[in-house]
């Protein structure tokens, strides 16, 4: 499925897995660059930004997103516990 986002975050949580920190967002970056706005992408790679600390105006605009949209409230929670710290 060459414009799905889902194979693309597939290999972004293998590399994530595998320590490939940079490889992994590249996927996750990937994922939106096909499907722009999508939550699940989003939320990875927010997730993981946020673990290698490596917080930017993007996390930031990704938390804001999630934290309004996220997939359910334990995503919507965690969102906004993120931005408390960035605040």
């Amino acid at each position: 499925m060459p414009g799905h986002p889902d194979p693309r975050i597939n290999l972004g949580i293998t590399l994530e897995r595998g320590g490939r920190v940079d490889d992994a967002l590249a996927a996750y970056h990937s994922a939106l660059e096909v499907y722009p706005g999508h939550m699940p992408a989003m939320q990875a790679l927010a997730r993981l930004q946020v673990r290698a600390d490596r917080i930017d105006a993007e996390t930031v605009q990704l938390l804001d997103e999630i934290a309004l949209n996220g997939e359910n409230e334990s995503w919507r929670q965690w969102a906004r516990g993120q931005q408390a710290r960035f605040e």
